[in-house]
């Protein structure tokens, strides 16, 4: 390209570039209809050790407990599990329940049928800040079920319902 070819392009962008951006700033959005939801995400590692094998399991699972956000009506889970010893990682989607006392029931499958399945629960409605926080959970595998407690999770529940 010529020198006066490569000067016109950069004029021509130097004009179009501020104009795109004013009208990307002025032109309206479209507004959603949906309704704040409330979510839950557990993330964490325990060791299952009841049960008919023993290994670390790791899960990051977020849920929308209520509302009609972009995810559909309420109750909708998804994230990811890993049984250390078995050398399964995988994504999972189920479904949460929020229990009479305030606490959560998760309970997932693997994307890929008949790898995994798992109920998570927080024990405590007290729940803080960091990995301070106690998550029991039941796994099953080909390999059989198993149980533990993660005693460091993060359980995180923001919304309407907080």
């Amino acid at each position: 390209m010529t020198n006066s070819g490569s000067k016109s392009l950069r004029r021509s962008v130097g004009f179009l570039l501020p104009l795109a951006i004013v009208l990307f700033l002025t032109v309206p959005t479209q507004k959603s209809s949906a309704a704040p939801s409330e979510q839950v995400i557990f993330s964490g590692v325990g060791f299952a050790d009841s049960g008919d094998w023993q290994s670390p399991v790791g899960f990051w699972i977020w849920c929308q407990a209520d509302g009609t956000g972009p995810y559909g009506q309420g109750h909708a889970c998804a994230g990811a599990m890993y049984v250390y010893a078995q050398a399964i990682t995988v994504g999972v989607h189920g479904q949460i329940t929020e229990n009479g006392d305030d606490t959560y029931t998760m309970r997932v499958s693997s994307n890929k049928p008949g790898v995994l399945q798992a109920t998570l629960h927080n024990l405590s409605d007290d729940l803080t800040n960091g990995p301070t926080n106690d998550v029991e959970f039941t796994v099953t595998t080909d390999a059989g079920t198993a149980s533990g407690v993660s005693d460091t999770a993060v359980v995180n529940v923001t919304g309407p319902g907080d």
